[in-house]
Formats: structure tokens, sequence, C-alpha cells
């Protein structure tokens, strides 16, 4: 190709090899073993956190306290985004789906009776049980349809009962 032009090696030289390169420096292995350290380090962590979040949304939504759902927020959006982080692919939907319903009851005043929220809950309290390797949630797909009918049943009172008052 006549209009190819070519390439130039740029030598790029990272912290790991200055101090890999350096009289008493860190070796290959030495690097790896403190890296799975970090890493398990980070893992457990992040594991610890979505414990924490977890339960403290399950024992909101066992015990529904609409004055709670902001707090709830928060826990599901926590759960949402770590368990993304962390792989767990059916408590990140479960969690999902629980942010958008408590979402509608803080910002749009929706009414999520305690029956609904025990429902989320059972989700969730299953979803944490970890039987979800990888990311194929087919086999999950009727429980997260339910999930889906149920958020969108929720927020439609919104809609609802805003037509009422007109």
């Amino acid at each position: 190709m006549p209009n190819e032009e070519n390439g130039r090696l740029v030598a790029v030289k990272t912290k790991f090899y200055r101090e890999a390169v350096r009289p008493g420096g860190i070796n290959r292995s030495g690097a790896n073993m403190a890296s799975d350290r970090s890493v398990r380090a980070m893992k457990a962590d992040v594991e610890k956190q979505i414990t924490t979040a977890v339960s403290a949304l399950l024992a909101l939504l066992r015990n529904w306290d609409v004055g709670q759902a902001a707090q709830g927020c928060t826990w599901a959006a926590l759960t949402r985004d770590l368990a993304g982080l962390a792989g767990l692919h059916l408590l990140t939907e479960v969690a999902m789906h629980s942010f958008d319903c408590l979402d509608a009851v803080v910002i749009d005043g929706a009414e999520m009776r305690p029956k609904e929220a025990a429902c989320y809950a059972d989700a969730l309290a299953f979803a944490q049980q970890d039987q979800c390797r990888g990311s194929d949630l087919a086999p999950f797909e009727p429980l997260l349809s339910d999930l889906e009918r149920l958020t969108s049943r929720v927020i439609g009172r919104v809609a609802a009962t805003a037509k009422a008052a007109r």
C-alpha cells in the first residue's frame, strides 16, 4: 500500500519496570504475589460492602417504611454497582429493579405496598445466594420478568394518581 505510514516503536518505562531493573528491585514472582494479595484484599472489601448494603436493604424492604426509601435507594444503587463490579449479574439485575422502584417512591411519590417490598426482599435474598455464575441470566428470566412487571406496576401508580387528580 503506497499511502500507508510506517509505525514507530516507542519505549514505555513503567513504575514496575523501573522497580524491577533497579538493584534489589522486585522480581516478577514477587510482583505477582503482591498483586494477588492486593486483588484478594479488594475483592474481600467489595464483598463485605455488598453484604452490608444488601443486609440493610433487606431489613428495610422486609419492614417497609416509606420514610427510609431514600436510604434504600442508596443501598440499592450501591448493591447494583458493586455487584456489577464483582460479576454478580443476577444480584445486579435484582438490585437495579429495586432501585428503580425505590427511586419512583422517592422522586415521584409512587406508592409501594409492604407485600411488594417483600417481593423485592425475597428476590434480593435469592440473588445474594450467588447461584448465577457468569452472565447467563436465561434461567432467571421469569424472576426478572416478574420484577420488571412489579416495578412497572408501582411506577404506573404515579400516572394513575396524576390522572385521577386532574
